[in-house]
């Protein structure tokens, strides 16, 4: 891929002004049936109901997907597994080596050890999954598994591209599966909090909010990991670990850094910003669909990957309310979580669980300063899978629901297109269209979208 900007004039500066005039001039009678279709799991299968849970009973939890985040629930999972009254039964993997160290670290059987994660689903027993693959396997196989009458806990971001997330919330909808996106930040109740005193009203009318997830690990190449010289295409299955990526050959800098390459990511859109989207908008109490998404993103300093080193995001909804959100690879000075109301303004101390309202000026006389704070640890992966299984067995809705999931996928998805595309971007969440600001379709992108690249 050429890492160069085009220049006017150049091949590949036609090649992008020409895509982006056949994307937006892509006809509007496509349906939103034909775009968001829903795949069955085993084709024409119907969809299996699982067993009922009820308070008193264990949980029995398999892993798909133990590279590294996987491996933190594994970790997890087992050491509250007495707590949370589940037991591990099952892993997959296509890569061996992890797919035998989840296995040995767990204690499992041979038999219990899938390189697919198909015949995992088969397992009757098997109750709950956890979703830790690379993002283009998200969707794929929280579906397949919410169609064997599996509840899924899912990685964050939701899914790869927008259609896919929309197959995942449809799916949750159709077969009344527990749900829950892997933002562990949702667990913190700094954020109910805010959204607690934003429904009593106190903020008055919502106005702006703002933050950013930033870090530099300099001299480090953020996302790049080492090669396991190890690994091969013996032992490895390259062809179903691209997915619906087109072909290439086994390249293990794309296996193990896929974090750096659009096929399999959206970079700190999808990495970065879910842990800022997610819990941002669940503090506004009342998340929404975004109306226009507008998004920048350059690549100055880390040259050795396809996305972006720094990405800021503005995105607009109904009712007034606008975010504001940066993220950076290159810099960890970022700017402090804060939700803007007419009456006053919520502050977010991120690390600290800790949040305080303070009055506007002209509100002193009618708005009390409030703070709140919390001793559990901030972040904790452990709690968001607590709850996670509190929720299958009462059928409340989780902390990170497919709700809050779709609204923060809807938004980031749009300011990929927009970052990519040079594009600011209006949505239609009736008709889950996708339109410039002069009203021309756009279609969403997807694996088989060929963009030039745009930094």
């Amino acid at each position: 891929m050429n890492t160069k900007s085009p220049q006017n004039g150049s091949p590949n500066h036609d090649n992008r002004r020409s895509f982006i005039k056949k994307a937006t001039a892509a006809a509007a009678t496509v349906s939103a049936a034909n775009i968001f279709k829903t795949p069955v799991y085993g084709q024409n299968q119907a969809p299996s109901s699982g067993r009922v849970i009820g308070a008193n009973d264990r949980i029995v939890v398999a892993h798909i997907g133990v590279g590294s985040q996987g491996m933190a629930h594994v970790r997890s999972q087992k050491t509250y597994a007495k707590e949370n009254n589940i037991v591990q039964a099952a892993v997959s993997d296509l890569f061996q080596k992890r797919l035998r160290a989840a296995q040995e670290y767990i204690g499992l059987k041979d038999s219990d050890a899938f390189p697919d994660h198909r015949k995992l689903l088969e397992r009757k027993d098997i109750d709950a999954v956890t979703v830790a693959t690379n993002d283009v396997w998200h969707a794929q196989v929280a579906i397949d598994a919410m169609e064997a009458g599996k509840h899924v806990y899912g990685e964050k971001p939701l899914a790869r591209y927008l259609h896919e997330g929309f197959e995942i919330h449809d799916t949750v909808r159709r077969t009344g599966k527990t749900f829950q996106v892997g933002s562990q930040f949702c667990a913190d109740p700094m954020f109910h909090k805010a959204a607690e005193w934003i429904r009593d009203g106190k903020l008055g009318p919502l106005v702006w909010a703002q933050g950013s997830y930033t870090r530099n690990n300099y001299p480090k190449s953020e996302w790049t990991y080492p090669v396991d010289t190890d690994a091969n295409e013996g032992n490895l299955n390259w062809n179903r670990w691209l997915g619906k990526v087109p072909r290439i050959p086994f390249t293990p800098e794309h296996f193990f850094s896929w974090h750096k390459y659009y096929a399999y990511n959206s970079g700190i859109l999808g990495n970065l910003l879910p842990h800022k989207f997610l819990p941002l908008m669940l503090a506004t109490g009342n998340p929404q669909f975004p109306r226009r998404v507008t998004c920048t993103g350059t690549r100055k300093v880390s040259i050795d990957r396809e996305i972006t080193d720094t990405t800021h995001l503005l995105s607009e909804f109904p009712n007034g309310l606008t975010f504001l959100v940066a993220g950076s690879i290159v810099n960890e000075q970022g700017m402090p979580d804060m939700i803007r109301g007419l009456h006053g303004t919520i502050y977010l101390a991120s690390g600290q669980n800790k949040v305080q309202l303070k009055p506007e000026r002209a509100f002193a006389e009618e708005l009390d300063a409030e703070e709140f704070s919390s001793e559990l640890p901030v972040a904790s992966l452990g709690r968001l899978e607590k709850n996670f299984f509190d929720c299958i067995r009462s059928g409340e809705k989780p902390l990170a629901d497919i709700d809050l999931a779709i609204k923060s996928h809807v938004v980031l998805c749009l300011a990929e297109m927009s970052e990519r595309l040079n594009l600011t971007l209006m949505y239609d969440e009736k008709t889950r269209k996708i339109t410039t600001g002069d009203g021309k379709p756009v279609e969403p992108i997807s694996y088989n979208t060929m963009i030039p690249a745009a930094v």
